[in-house]
């Protein structure tokens, strides 16, 4: 779907422009939107940490983050928020492409640019802006910021998005990316599965299952514990579109409220302190889904703010990946200048997510957007003449 100008659609800029019958109204997924935009904003609170590398080290763990009281989730949990997203995007592809693969009414081409002309173009700027900003760091300080695995290897393979195919590999460049290189090998395995399956929930539990296995065994495979997420929030669309659900609304909302209210209630009693827990990690794979299906219900009293929240939804990606250039550039700034950064100080907390999110829209708005719709145009729409 696109709106007016050229621009991307509402709903997740992960999507596909092509509707399918199950499509819901807009005002359905506009809680979506607000989990989307609510997780990236984990994510950054979850990487101000960076900043003790150029700050005061004691001011970023423990009571002593500004404003800990308040973002206490986001500062000890804000790095599953990549796991979130990963659901979200299940829940969103198969809420559109799952009739169509399964139809066989998706050409590979188009689903190909699809993807492409909405992941690689800011990917390809920031791995490029880190490629020229860390070496100046290095200068500065003989050490990389943060990510030290920065070889020409690693380029390579984040030119193509393949950094994280073949096992669990260190961040590198731009390290957030990580999770939408393990996305990417998703994506070609859920049209090629869906292609040659159809909508068999046997598909479901197989990566759900393969998902868990990797992170019960310790042979951690990022692409298989993304594709768990990924089909467990592909579950939730399906239950959301099956017939039961359709014809027992309600019903289907309070079962949905006890799964979400039982797993709250087991998490006192489960070992979920721990960041790398296979616990934790499996007791988000129940949580998230069943969230997402409340969140996707038509909360119309939403409507009124429908600009508001897409415009938060659409930043989701920029501001993800604009994130940790922005803080190489401040900490290079600090180095050079000589000044010692506030990182105890809420205020530049909160300056720095001000600034993700400003810089977030002006680069969806000048370069995003404007790049997805002119390799679309120079892909999508000669095809689609070329068909005609």
């Amino acid at each position: 779907m696109k709106s007016s100008g050229g621009r991307v659609s509402a709903i997740d800029l992960n999507i596909a422009d092509q509707a399918t019958p199950s499509e819901p109204r807009v005002a359905k997924l506009l809680g979506l939107e607000l989990v989307r935009f609510t997780c990236a904003m984990a994510v950054l609170v979850w990487h101000y940490h960076h900043f003790a590398m150029v700050g005061d080290g004691a001011a970023m763990y423990g009571a002593h983050q500004p404003l800990e009281w308040l973002l206490y989730p986001f500062y000890h949990f804000g790095l599953f928020g990549v796991q979130v997203f990963w659901c979200i995007s299940g829940f969103i592809f198969y809420w559109k492409y799952a009739d169509p693969l399964a139809a066989r009414r998706v050409e590979p081409k188009r689903f190909f640019f699809l993807r492409f002309s909405r992941l690689y173009p800011l990917h390809f700027a920031t791995l490029l802006l880190v490629a020229a900003l860390q070496p100046i760091y290095t200068a500065l300080t003989g050490h990389a910021f943060v990510f030290e695995e920065n070889s020409a290897t690693r380029f390579v393979l984040q030119l193509f998005l393949a950094d994280q195919w073949a096992g669990s590999h260190a961040m590198s460049f731009n390290g957030p990316i990580w999770s939408v290189s393990a996305e990417v090998f998703v994506y070609v395995g859920f049209f090629l599965l869906l292609r040659s399956f159809g909508k068999t929930p046997w598909l479901i539990v197989g990566a759900v299952g393969a998902s868990l296995a990797s992170l019960w065994s310790g042979a951690i495979s990022p692409a298989l514990i993304c594709g768990g997420y990924f089909f467990a929030g592909g579950a939730a669309a399906q239950w959301l579109a099956s017939d039961r659900c359709r014809q027992r609304p309600v019903e289907a909302r309070w079962f949905a409220l006890a799964i979400v209210a039982l797993c709250l209630a087991a998490a006192p009693f489960l070992d979920l302190g721990r960041e790398d827990s296979d616990v934790l990690a499996t007791w988000l794979m129940v949580l998230v889904p069943p969230t997402l299906l409340l969140a996707a219900q038509d909360w119309r009293h939403l409507e009124r703010y429908q600009r508001q929240i897409q415009a938060a939804g659409n930043l989701t990606y920029s501001t993800y990946l604009i994130h940790f250039p922005l803080q190489l550039a401040v900490a290079i700034a600090a180095l050079a200048s000589g000044i010692a950064l506030p990182v105890g100080e809420a205020w530049f907390l909160i300056a720095y997510l001000a600034a993700a999110i400003i810089i977030g829209r002006i680069v969806f708005v000048r370069f995003e957007a404007p790049a997805q719709a002119m390799i679309r145009a120079a892909t999508l729409t000669k095809r689609a003449r070329a068909t005609a």
